[in-house]
């Protein structure tokens, strides 16, 4: 998948257990349709940091989705309810990619990152500068969002300027709704913010692949965000895009408090 959608359905391409984080979330991914992997999101959040944690896979899906398996982690300072992530780690095993990223960052400006195997086709991809690397956020740390407002259209109405340790690009959110929505477990059951998402490459990527093409020519892209309890802080419940293939939907079924 395109960097786009690992900031945006990283968080149900994972497997695992329940642990004592401030929110324990679970979710299924569904391509047409049809389940094809499920998972679980794990925060924890204080006055003066914050650490995101996520493992596990997808299964294949025809030619569309190939089986694989991961861990991504991310740990980071909280400042007034703005996180700042400084430690982002990215193993990843599938048949479409395999190897691992480490990024070190420091007040939204990369300060390290190691990427094994290193990156192919230098020559066809725009160059990543130090300027696009000023402001950034890794995708799970994006995963988070600060809404001192909360159910506000403010708290979508944002862009996120996103770096994965090898392209970097934004994601543009604009109000689009409010609704009612309830997960599985009952635990959830409230008024949700509804995003439309719009993706924008901006380096490290390839721009005559017909893949970034489409993506950034999408405009089926949305985003449903879910308050994480009394905190400033809102999570995605469900997102959705409309691939050539079909519906590609992540939702969450299980909502956890621990505080």
């Amino acid at each position: 998948m395109r960097s786009f959608l690992l900031s945006a359905f990283a968080i149900a391409l994972t497997t695992g257990q329940a642990s004592s984080a401030d929110l324990y979330m679970k979710y299924k991914l569904y391509a047409v349709g049809l389940p094809i992997g499920s998972g679980v999101l794990n925060v924890d959040l204080d006055n003066t940091s914050y650490s995101i944690d996520a493992s596990g896979g997808t299964a294949a899906f025809g030619k569309l989705v190939s089986d694989g398996k991961g861990n991504v982690s991310v740990r980071g300072d909280n400042t007034g309810g703005q996180l700042s992530p400084q430690k982002f780690s990215l193993d990843v095993n599938s048949e479409d990619e395999t190897g691992t990223i480490t990024m070190q960052m420091s007040k939204g400006a990369l300060k390290k990152v190691a990427v094994n195997p290193p990156q192919d086709r230098m020559n066809e991809r725009i160059k990543v500068t130090r300027d696009h690397l000023k402001n950034v956020l890794d995708p799970l740390t994006a995963a988070v969002f600060p809404a001192p407002k909360g159910l506000s259209k403010e708290s979508c109405n944002r862009t996120l300027s996103l770096f994965d340790g090898k392209e970097r690009y934004n994601v543009h959110l604009s109000y689009k709704s409010k609704r009612n929505a309830r997960t599985a477990d009952g635990r959830f059951n409230g008024k949700v913010l509804v995003c439309r998402a719009r993706y924008e490459p901006v380096a490290g990527h390839r721009p005559k692949r017909k893949t970034i093409q489409e993506l950034a020519k999408n405009k089926s892209m949305e985003i449903w965000l879910a308050p994480v309890g009394d905190k400033p802080f809102l999570v995605p419940l469900r997102a959705s895009i409309t691939a050539p293939f079909g519906p590609l939907v992540v939702k969450a079924e299980k909502y956890k408090l621990s505080k």
